[in-house]
């Protein structure tokens, strides 16, 4: 039985192996070709999709040149209006300080003037009754003070009249 086989593999002409052997071999090279047209589609979209990426990629280098572009004027513009208000701010601590000093200077004028002695207070007021028109009697007995005072307020009156 075993003789069989072989008897079979003796009858098949030598052409027939080669056309099988032919066909085997054109069967693998239209699917070796199969798998090449499938792998070029494949690798073209790939090829698509990395173009489209980098036109992508570019787009956003683009925006991000365009947003640190304005992030550093933004910063310009902001340090610049910082050095402005602390200029501003010097500027008002300076004024402030001298309304203060001047504040204080008409504070102490006043309080000079509230702790007058009671004298000057008594010749500052015979000075407006002259000014006003009282006779020596009059300014004498209001203020309290000698008659040669009071004729010496009022000839110093008269001569600034006169002028």
């Amino acid at each position: 039985m075993s003789a069989v086989p072989f008897d079979i593999m003796e009858n098949i002409p030598a052409n027939l192996i080669s056309l099988i052997a032919f066909a085997i071999v054109m069967l693998v090279a239209m699917l070796l070709l199969a798998l090449k047209n499938r792998f070029g589609q494949h690798i073209d979209e790939l090829q698509r999709k990395l173009e489209n990426q980098e036109m992508q990629l570019i787009a956003l280098q683009t925006l991000l040149a365009q947003s640190q572009s304005q992030a550093e004027s933004y910063q310009q513009i902001s340090t610049e209006s910082q050095i402005e208000n602390e200029q501003v701010s010097k500027q008002l601590e300076h004024r402030i300080k001298v309304a203060q000093e001047q504040f204080n200077s008409k504070l102490q004028a006043i309080e000079q003037l509230l702790h007058q002695q009671p004298e000057d207070k008594l010749y500052s007021r015979a000075q407006k009754l002259v000014e006003l028109g009282a006779d020596i009697a009059e300014i004498m007995r209001e203020c309290d003070i000698p008659r040669a005072e009071a004729e010496m307020l009022l000839s110093i009156h008269r001569k600034k009249v006169s002028k």
